[in-house]
């Protein structure tokens, strides 16, 4: 049965929903537990007054059984279960409190039009209260709130009745807690409840949107590899991605644009070789009717006739050079790859690249094994060697060293010329590439030669990469497969 398409977009809304759902349902059991009212008038207004109210009822009862002179004491045994300081003030002015405080007329101000308020709401509707009394109005906000300067203090309180004086009639009192924040030192809110609930949603965000996450993020990692392979010429990319949305389709199109340059690449390379190779016998004829034609013209056209072979020559060299590139890349696949002596590849290349002009040193341990193809390295160093005797061959010898490292064997060729601007390093290795116009078919370079490096050391499994030296010097470096270190 066919698995329903299901697009990336659809599949990530669905799961929003899902997540957007569950808040609502979170706050409002969060909010249930923990017996809190969000209201948005401002900061104050989401303190748990209805908490202080019951909390200042409790401090009124036990007041009541407690004689005046004792209510600084009580009031500071309250004080210390709340975590704040506890002040209560009476209309002629007299006040207790659990520690010292100094009252601004701008509280006693407050007080009193508050308690005068009271009374006249009391007188009007001529009602009487128990004890505490609790004033007419809305429940859920103080009778005071506000806050003094000098020090910096929030004021929050009701009004209660209480005996009071020598008479010992009930008069109007203000109770209110006293802290230098607006929490209330977590009396008026504590914040805990709502940082659990904050952190639950967070976590279950987390949860249900990792899958998710996870779900998109890993095959597109894959295919981030997969083209960065596709871009350094590996066309051996297979994704496989058992989906039907963007993704999986965006494997299928990877997929099938692999094999298609991988084909084109191949047709490209053939058709270069078929061309090179025909081109072969028709260049060697003219250069041998050139020759010929060389010892018969008179002195006066031998000069051009000369220019004309230095062309053919350069020809021949192009399609010699072509073929060899030809031959590397059509079939690599079928190479065999064996362990192989590094110092007898570097002497061969050596020995083939001799010439009197250059000199050449070698510092190769006689152990060191790698697993190649012998003539591909042969012609791989010999290539690299060509190139530092071409162009440094005059500024100082050309080192080849190698040495073990890990699981590989580091091969580096070396020389004291003016080096390559770093800007080309990335297209050092592009066919027909030449870095400066002084490499031009004028010094007998045509482009291909660490093309055909290039080929030769990832056809053998390794990698390779080039940097300049200080204080002038070029350096090729090849990393290549260890076979061990055998006997010399």
């Amino acid at each position: 049965m066919r698995k329903p398409r299901l697009s990336l977009f659809t599949k990530t809304l669905f799961w929003l929903f899902i997540n957007l759902a569950l808040l609502p349902a979170i706050l409002l059991v969060g909010s249930t537990l923990f017996n809190h009212q969000i209201i948005l008038h401002d900061t104050l207004s989401m303190l748990d007054h209805t908490r202080m109210r019951k909390s200042f009822m409790l401090v009124a009862h036990d007041l009541e059984r407690t004689p005046e002179e004792k209510w600084n004491a009580a009031l500071a045994h309250f004080a210390t279960d709340y975590r704040v300081d506890l002040v209560m003030i009476f209309a002629d002015g007299s006040s207790y409190s659990s520690r010292p405080i100094e009252l601004d007329e701008s509280i006693l101000k407050k007080v009193r039009n508050s308690i005068d308020q009271a009374q006249t709401l009391k007188r009007e509707q001529s009602m009487g209260r128990k004890i505490p009394l609790l004033p007419e109005g809305n429940p859920i906000h103080p009778d005071l709130l506000m806050q003094t300067t000098e020090p910096n203090l929030f004021w929050t309180g009701i009004l209660i009745d209480l005996p009071h004086g020598s008479s010992g009639d009930r008069q109007p009192a203000m109770i209110a807690s006293v802290s230098n924040s607006v929490t209330g030192n977590g009396f008026l809110f504590d914040p805990w409840p709502w940082l659990l609930m904050l952190g639950g949603v967070v976590i279950l965000s987390v949860l249900l949107w990792l899958p998710v996450i996870h779900h998109i993020t890993r095959p597109l990692g894959r295919m981030t590899l997969a083209t960065e392979r596709i871009a350094r010429g590996d066309f051996r990319v297979a994704l496989e991605e058992g989906r039907q949305d963007e993704i999986g389709r965006l494997a299928g199109a990877i997929n099938r644009m692999s094999a298609q340059l991988s084909h084109l690449l191949k047709g490209h390379k053939r058709f270069l070789g078929d061309v090179a190779h025909e081109l072969g016998s028709p260049i060697g004829r003219i250069q041998l009717g050139l020759g010929a034609l060389e010892q018969r013209v008179d002195e006066r056209n031998r000069e051009r006739v000369r220019e004309i072979m230095e062309e053919a020559d350069h020809m021949s060299a192009l399609v010699q050079e072509l073929l060899a590139l030809s031959r590397v890349e059509l079939d690599t696949r079928a190479l065999e790859l064996a362990e192989t002596p590094l110092l007898a590849v570097v002497e061969a290349a050596a020995k083939r690249e001799y010439t009197p002009a250059a000199e050449v040193r070698i510092e190769v341990d006689p152990r060191l094994r790698v697993v190649a193809s012998a003539n591909l390295l042969i012609r791989a160093v010999s290539n690299l060697l060509r190139n530092s005797i071409k162009y440094a061959g005059q500024d100082g010898p050309i080192v080849v060293e190698a040495w073990a490292e890990a699981d590989q064997v580091i091969l580096e060729v070396r020389d004291q010329g003016p080096g390559v601007a770093e800007v080309h390093f990335t297209r050092l290795f592009e066919p027909f590439f030449r870095p400066e116009p002084s490499r031009d078919r004028d010094s007998g370079g045509v482009g291909l030669g660490l093309a055909i490096v290039k080929t030769c050391v990832e056809s053998c499994h390794g990698t390779l990469s080039v940097r300049n030296l200080e204080p002038r010097g070029f350096a090729v470096t090849l990393r290549l497969l260890t076979a061990g270190v055998g006997e010399a």
